[in-house]
């Protein structure tokens, strides 16, 4: 570095100031300050959504559990957001699970099901109608539904039309008893499981239900 020779003669041994001097100089000063500041601990609840920017804050930023559902939005999550696989069985499904599918109907006649007694069949059409078939089915409180129109070709007085099998049944002392009044006439259901029509003629079973004895 050359010094200046002052007019005392005497040399100045202050550095010369140039642009590149003073720039240096202020670089060196920004840094230091920057990492001073960088060095102080930030105030609580400083830093606000303005101050962060736009998708810094990662899953792996976020502490395990810190999100819960009371800062989730409500109605805000679909399916996209959740693993369906994962989800358990709520109560209320597994108790539909474990309910019994409704059973079809068993229609009287059918290959495997209860045969027409006494000469009785399905009562079929009569003009423009078609009446519906014989058959009969459990619900899933228990409760054995009949149905259809039955042709009674016997006699006057109860006639078995068919029997009902083993689990459709009435309690043995609760026998059903039935006024059709369409027909006119009485279905009679006894604990043996026969289905006894009044007279001659057709017997609606429709809308006959009972509880299967146990």
């Amino acid at each position: 570095m050359t010094a200046n020779v002052a007019s005392d003669g005497e040399a100045d041994i202050r550095p010369r100031l140039t642009y590149a001097n003073v720039v240096a100089t202020l670089a060196l000063f920004i840094a230091l300050g920057g990492a001073s500041y960088a060095a102080i601990n930030l105030p609580k609840n400083s830093v606000g959504s303005k101050q962060l920017k736009k998708n810094a804050v990662t899953g792996a930023k976020i502490k395990k559990n810190a999100v819960t559902g009371v800062k989730v939005k409500d109605h805000s999550l679909t399916g996209s957001d959740i693993d369906l696989d994962k989800l358990g069985t709520v109560p209320s499904a597994q108790t539909a699970n474990g309910i019994p599918p409704t059973e079809l109907v068993h229609l009287v006649g059918a290959p495997g099901e209860p045969a027409f007694e006494n000469g009785s069949t399905n009562f079929g059409a009569e003009g423009p109608f078609t009446f519906s078939s014989v058959g009969f089915y459990k619900d899933h409180e228990g409760i054995v539904h009949l149905e259809g129109f039955a042709r009674v070709d016997t006699g006057p007085g109860f006639v078995s039309v068919f029997t009902l099998p083993p689990g459709f049944r009435p309690a043995a002392t609760g026998a059903v008893r039935a006024f059709e009044q369409l027909t006119d006439a009485l279905t009679f259901i006894g604990g043996d499981g026969r289905v006894l029509a009044e007279e001659e003629g057709a017997a609606a079973l429709e809308g006959i239900a009972f509880r299967a004895g146990s």
